[in-house]
């Protein structure tokens, strides 16, 4: 069997697949298997059905494995059903190896026995309650390589946390249960017996304190040095005890054992990694070390202040090509990126010379671009031909023509296309008729152009032939004439949506139709868009623009300016306000006395948000809050010049005093709010009376294409028809399937007043971390809360300093700090059985926003995690998250499969919240999926914050990661925030049992707090 032996095997595999693959060898859940000269099948019985597996053995360290688990399907690597039927093979046939005594190698007599039956007659194993005890001096057994631990059975217990893990363990291995069991373990035994230790809640030492087993220990290295094309890497000193079993390591100290790492150790780590562990020193080659930097910080703590935190990494710039070779019935595709001559198929090899360090730069490998290039070439139709191969197919004379006609002249202009000499020959035989528009003159408001119709081949079509055409008739002559996607499902609907007029074979149309006209015209020539001249600034706008920004806020002054509104839809955290801002701060002008008023209309919770960013980039603007009580005291004191903020509900409150007013601009935030036209609010928008429009929205498209329509409702009134005639024009088609086309003409319409950036394409502008500070206004309801709270916590910590009882008086004052964070939060935190039962408006400002935050980013196709030191917020957030109709996930110090969590949410079709606590979630997770991090409450140890925030911000990370935190204003939230400025070594965050480690906070500063 190419050299195949179980040590081999071992090597060739992880060590957690050829654990759990030998567990399920030996209780002989293998129970198929068809043995051919360097292959096999198997079928292995590890649940309700068995799991049918097909290896091939190339050679002892290559193995190729089909099976339909979720490791095999998601990284393609050896899984544990491979390693069973790979363990059955080595021993032979699965009636022969029935007939031999059952022998465990160096399992110890006394422990062989039978695996139990569950109460009921069931195949389940009994789950016992046990304590376990390790001896006085466990730690010297520990490093000579073995493990000594005394089980005592707790007869009449229920069992608790872990004890159906040790049950099992004991089952798996024939040890009968006793009332007190002695174990001696070694090497892979020991590694196996500690993880089902882990998380058990009673593990003691003899004459000693509790111990805790798990997982996850990193070695936190002293220095990382660059030396040319070597990295040394050195280890803090550690006082802990490093030892082996079966391949795993182990850190054991007073409090108990920890396993090294997450996952599989890398290679490079595993003849040192002892060593290196107990204070020792590696080197490794540069371009090895950067090749595995993922896999190696689930192992290593890097230095905060070492080369290669500043350094920025960034996809390579690739190629991608696709080569065609079949006929108008089977069209086969070979997909491969090029980066700098070499080629790869997408997702598979390795690109030699990458990654590559150039100064603080280090170029990877694009697997988004990859990703991308594949969804390309399936959603043209292509079905995967072998998995692997790089090479695809599609069958059907419609599909093939209908990709000749509608995606290959799209992907000539973006992709390198290698025709073979048949498909070439093939393609010969088929005019494609496209349009060619020709622009002969503009004015004011209008535009003059052409329209011809062309083959591939450069020969003139009449337009009645075309029209000839899309009517269902046939060409004249022999060849295969056949319209382009862009005559049949865009120009000619789009051209009958817009008021043309056409004289002596030209056409005519007003400036704003002919946007749409430029428009299909650059698509035509695959050109790019016209670039908008840069904002340039405005007096009083301090504000220092990105590029993208810059143009960002030049597009709205322009469209604005021209054509009386504009939809901006950036991304989330591309900074939509800002450039706003600095358009508002052009419309006004700060010298105008007529310049009149603008009015900025937002969700409630964003109003503090909107005020904040006018007080840092236009200092010298005078806004106003008009919500709430005390509202009409403002409207005498507006005057030229001001900015007004509303939020949507006191703006249709308000309805009568707004439209006798003309403003000089009406900006709408999260627009997509107006989605509903029938509402109050989106009604009363619309009703606004203003030349300048500006609406504002990460997510244009959230429900259905009738949001654009009341958006653009409201930036270009009629537009886009009346409601019935856009229903339908656009809705009831899309309805009966006829998505790509209809979809592309409502692109075209809506793209010249319509600017939407992704990081993605403005990433070379980013950082690799973009931190937001988003600030809530407390309700009346939690404003009433927190200030009783706060008198009382002043009142008790008074009474106490009087008596001169300082330790008191220190403790009483953590406590009060406690509930007045809990009451910032959520007043459900509190145990009041009232406020829980408040509205989640009245009882958390913080969760309005986080579900605003979260349905743009969810609408956006965006990754979240979601960072909380409060468990039960966690629960009320899980709550209103699935409410809402989202996936999530919910990792906190009650979970005990952490990893099955990572890989569910790791996974592609994942999904889009992971909800996370402090204590579970701070360390040994890579959650590179997520883009966005929320933290719901400010952790007031920033170090704890920024570990938690590296989760999705790990060293390597391509894709920019926007941290948003959540605070409240005028609370002890936003003091500490303060104070984190000033002094940036804080302590642990106090926990939620108000008992939490102060240290490092003067009596002063926790004073000042409650000020």
């Amino acid at each position: 069997m190419n050299g195949l032996t179980e040590e081999r095997l071992r090597a060739a595999v992880s060590w957690q697949a050829f654990k759990e693959g030998k567990s399920l060898f030996e209780r002989g859940a293998v129970v198929e298997l068809k043995v051919g000269t360097d292959s096999w099948r198997g079928a292995v019985k590890a649940g309700t059905r068995p799991m049918r597996v097909s290896v091939t053995v190339r050679s002892a360290t290559d193995i190729e494995v089909k099976c339909p688990c979720a490791m095999n399907r998601r990284t393609g690597e050896v899984c544990m059903h491979a390693v069973a039927t790979a363990l059955q093979v080595l021993a032979g046939p699965i009636e022969e190896r029935a007939k031999q005594p059952e022998e465990r190698v160096g399992r110890q007599p006394e422990v062989r026995a039978g695996r139990q039956r569950a109460a009921g007659g069931g195949d389940g194993v009994v789950e016992l309650a046990w304590k376990v005890r390790f001896p006085p001096k466990w730690r010297q057994s520990v490093r000579r390589g073995r493990l000594n631990a005394t089980l005592e059975l707790r007869e009449g217990r229920e069992p608790g946390p872990g004890d159906g893990q040790l049950s099992a363990w004991l089952a798996k291995e024939g040890v009968e249960p006793k009332p007190v069991l002695h174990l001696q373990v070694a090497g892979e035994r020991a590694a196996d017996f500690l993880e089902r230790l882990a998380g058990h809640c009673l593990v003691k030492a003899k004459e000693g304190g509790g111990l805790e087993i798990g997982s996850g220990r990193r070695v936190r290295l002293e220095r990382l040095e660059r030396k040319g094309e070597r990295v040394m890497l050195v280890a803090e000193e550690d006082e802990g005890d490093w030892c082996e079993f079966g391949g795993t390591f182990w850190r054991a100290d007073e409090g108990g054992l920890t396993r090294a790492g997450v996952g599989r150790m890398p290679a490079m780590l595993r003849a040192s990694f002892s060593g290196l562990a107990q204070g020792g020193g590696i080197a490794l080659a540069l371009g090895e070390f950067l090749g595995n930097l993922e896999p190696l910080q689930e192992w290593l703590v890097f230095p905060e202040d070492s080369w290669l935190v500043r350094l920025k990494f960034v996809p390579a710039v690739s190629v991608v090509r696709l080569e065609l070779e079949g006929s108008l019935n089977h069209l086969e595709a070979k997909l491969a990126l090029g980066y700098g001559g070499v080629w790869v198929s997408p997702g598979l090899g390795v690109v030699e010379g990458l990654p590559r360090l150039l100064g603080e730069r280090v170029e990877v490998r694009d697997f988004e671009a990859e990703k991308r290039a594949v969804n390309r070439i399936e959603r043209a139709g292509f079905e995967v031909l072998e998995r692997g191969s790089g090479r695809w197919v599609l069958k059907g004379e419609d599909a093939v023509v209908g990709f000749l006609t509608g995606v290959l002249p799209e992907l000539r202009h973006e992709w390198e296309v290698v025709e073979g000499e048949r498909f070439g020959h093939v393609a010969k035989q088929v005019d494609v008729v496209s349009p060619s528009i020709e622009i002969l003159g503009s004015g004011e408001d209008w535009l003059s152009f052409d329209l011809k119709f062309q083959t591939n081949d450069g020969r003139s079509v009449p337009a009645e032939e075309v029209r000839k055409l899309l009517a269902g008739g046939r060409a004249k002559g022999g060849r295969k004439l056949v319209i382009s996607n862009e005559v049949a499902q865009v120009i000619e609907p789009v051209f009958s949506d817009l008021e043309l007029r056409q004289e002596g074979g030209r056409f005519e149309t007003s400036a704003r139709a002919g946007e749409v006209i430029r428009e299909i015209r650059r698509k035509l020539a695959g050109g790019e868009s016209v670039a908008v001249e840069e904002f340039a600034g405005a007096p009083g706008f301090v504000a220092e623009l990105r590029p993208y920004q810059a143009q960002g806020a030049g597009w709205l002054l322009e469209r604005v300016s021209r054509f009386g509104g504009a939809l901006l839809a950036d991304d989330m955290g591309l900074g939509k306000t800002v450039q706003t801002i600095g358009a508002v701060e052009v419309l006004l002008g700060s010298e105008r006395e007529d310049s009149g008023v603008v009015l900025v209309v937002a969700t409630a919770s964003l109003l503090g948000n909107w005020k904040a960013e006018f007080a840092k980039f236009a200092p010298e603007r005078r806004v106003w809050v008009m919500h709430g009580s005390g509202r009409d005291a403002l409207r005498k004191k507006i005057g030229p010049g001001d900015v007004v903020l509303t939020s949507y509900g006191t703006l249709a409150r308000d309805l009568a005093w707004h439209l006798k007013r003309e403003y000089r601009a009406v900006v709408v935030d999260e627009a997509s709010l107006m989605r509903n036209p029938d509402t109050d609010h989106a009604k009363a928008v619309c009703k606004m009376r203003s030349g300048s429009r500006i609406a504002l929205t990460g997510t244009p498209l959230e429900n259905g294409v009738r949001d654009l329509w009341s958006v653009f409702r409201f930036i270009q009134p009629g537009w886009l028809g009346g409601r019935k005639e856009f229903q339908e024009r656009y809705e009831a088609l899309l309805a009966g399937g006829d998505g790509a086309g209809v979809m592309e003409r409502l692109r075209l319409k809506t793209s010249p007043f319509l600017l939407r950036r992704t990081k993605e394409q403005v990433a070379p502008e980013l950082p690799e971390k973009i931190l937001i500070d988003e600030y809530c206004e407390l309700g009346a309801d939690q404003q009433g809360v927190y200030r009783a709270f706060l008198e009382e916590g002043r009142r008790r910590v008074e009474e106490m300093e009087d008596a001169k009882q300082q330790g008191a008086a220190r403790m009483r004052m953590l406590t009060a700090l406690l509930r007045l964070r809990q009451t910032c939060c959520d007043l459900a935190l509190l145990g009041n059985e009232k406020w829980s039962k408040l509205a989640e408006p009245k009882r958390s400002a913080k969760m309005v926003r986080l579900m605003e935050l979260l349905e743009e980013a969810v609408s956006g196709g965006h990754r979240v995690l979601v960072f909380s030191q409060f468990q039960k917020q966690l629960v009320e957030i899980e709550k209103a998250v699935r409410g809402r109709g989202w996936e999530s996930l919910r990792l906190d110090g009650q979970t005990r499969k952490r990893q099955e969590l990572v890989d569910r949410f790791q996974a592609d079709d994942g999904p889009p919240v992971f909800l996370i606590s402090l204590k579970a979630g701070g360390y040994g997770l890579n959650l590179t999926a997520a883009d966005t991090v929320i933290h719901f409450d400010p952790w007031w140890n920033p170090a704890a914050e920024m570990q938690a925030t590296d989760r999705a911000h790990r060293i390597g990370q391509t894709r920019p990661v926007t941290v948003y935190r959540l605070l409240t204003r005028n609370t002890v939230e936003e003091k500490v925030v303060r104070l984190q400025a000033k002094k940036r070594e804080l302590a642990a965050a106090i926990d939620e049992s108000g008992g939490g480690d102060a240290a490092g906070w003067s009596l002063e500063e926790l004073e000042g707090l409650m000020d």
